[in-house]
């Protein structure tokens, strides 16, 4: 592997530690600054959608020249944002906090769709595609793992709270933006075409591929599907299943931990040479625990089927995604995961809006609605691979 494409990993391990410890609490922060579990559902849907239109536009302004540059101004006003959270805690300014949460979360969102182009000029591989997934699963839990040992301890009179991993956060992300400093990444880049209209360019290629319509489509409905259950799943732990809330972070946590080591092992060893099979054993498995749970409707089936999901969250990608943004050119490889991430991101506001609604009235109706959405994001998961297998034998 290239020494600045491990640079770049190294960069994003740092950068997802940093996630872990500012994330893993964030929906308790929240709550203990008087915002209810509706107010958090909605902050996070609008968050979603907003993304939405702040990639659209990026879409259009980045290059292969300005990339680097751009994740690392981002990185710094991250900085400043975790920071002042940091001091608007207890404040009572809730819009300020509010307004501050969205735009960090816009800035998070843009510097992980920015990750793999930039290894992409770089190397564009599949493996490498799914390491980067995978390295980022792993190093977010190590971070939340910091934030669930120290909190309540006492270190030098000072009570670890919710709002101290912020500072731990900063500290990370500062690391994180050193590491993304030190790569030259324009000796990579040789000439460089101008295109103001890259995204325009772009839907003009899609409206005749059929393969990306049909893995966008996928993309859609399954996160739809997904964050229907998962956008709020400590919440869901805590007020539906009854778990302590340290024992609900540490179930995350090891999951989490346990499905990057499981996404490895995957990837190196397990992956069975029939795709649809690969699919099946991820998706089916998913539908299967989702059913059951709206046939028994008892906090068992709801265990196993966060467990399952969550535990297969990281697996496969090199056989879902990776071969289908690795079609595009480097010129147009960004902004095809720019519009990969303006749907992905739109259906995850629907999801963590249902979810948010659900786990207040009925648990039931969000499996049901992410049943049906699971199903359809099978269906165009193997009519893509279908077409994509057609395509590589000409």
């Amino acid at each position: 592997m290239n020494k600045d494409v491990k640079k770049i990993l190294i960069m994003l391990a740092f950068y997802a530690l940093s996630a872990g410890m500012l994330y893993n609490f964030q929906e308790l922060w929240m709550g203990s600054n008087e915002l209810s579990v509706k107010t958090i559902s909605i902050v996070y849907s609008i968050c979603a959608l907003i993304t939405v239109s702040i990639i659209f536009i990026c879409s259009n302004l980045l290059t292969q020249k300005r990339l680097r540059r751009f994740i690392s101004i981002l990185m710094y006003i991250k900085v400043l944002l975790i920071l002042a959270l940091f001091l608007l805690n207890t404040s009572g300014l809730y819009f300020l906090i509010k307004l501050f949460i969205m735009i960090d979360y816009v800035i998070d969102v843009e510097i992980l769709i920015s990750v793999y182009p930039l290894i992409s000029i770089i190397e564009k591989d599949d493996k490498v595609f799914a390491k980067k997934g995978i390295i980022y699963t792993l190093f977010y839990y190590i971070g939340a793992i910091i934030s669930a040992l120290l909190l309540g301890k006492v270190i030098k009179g000072v009570e670890i709270s919710y709002n101290f991993y912020l500072l731990l956060s900063a500290i990370s992300l500062l690391i994180a933006y050193i590491f993304l400093r030190s790569i030259d990444i324009y000796k990579y880049i040789t000439i460089e075409k101008t295109d103001n209209d890259i995204m325009d360019k772009l839907i003009k290629i899609l409206k005749k591929d059929k393969i990306s319509k049909n893995y966008l489509l996928y993309v859609f409905n399954g996160n739809i599907s997904y964050y229907a259950i998962n956008s709020l799943v400590l919440t869901l732990f805590i007020n539906n299943i009854n778990i302590e809330p340290t024992n609900a972070s540490y179930i995350l946590l090891f999951l989490g931990i346990l499905s990057s080591i499981i996404a490895m092992i995957i990837l190196n060893k397990l992956t069975l040479k029939n795709n649809y099979i690969n699919i099946g054993i991820k998706f089916i498995g998913r539908l299967l625990t989702y059913l059951l749970v709206i046939i028994f409707n008892n906090k068992l089936f709801i265990l196993i089927s966060i467990i399952y999901t969550r535990l297969l969250s990281e697996s496969y990608s090199h056989v879902t995604d990776a071969p289908y943004v690795n079609r595009f050119s480097q010129d147009l490889q960004l902004s095809f995961c720019n519009l990969k991430e303006m749907v992905g991101y739109l259906s995850r506001g629907i999801g963590t809006y249902i979810c948010g609604i659900a786990i207040t009235v009925n648990l039931r109706f969000a499996y049901l609605i992410a049943l049906i959405f699971v199903i359809i994001q099978i269906y165009f998961a193997y009519k893509a691979l279908y077409l994509k297998n057609k395509e590589d034998l000409k």
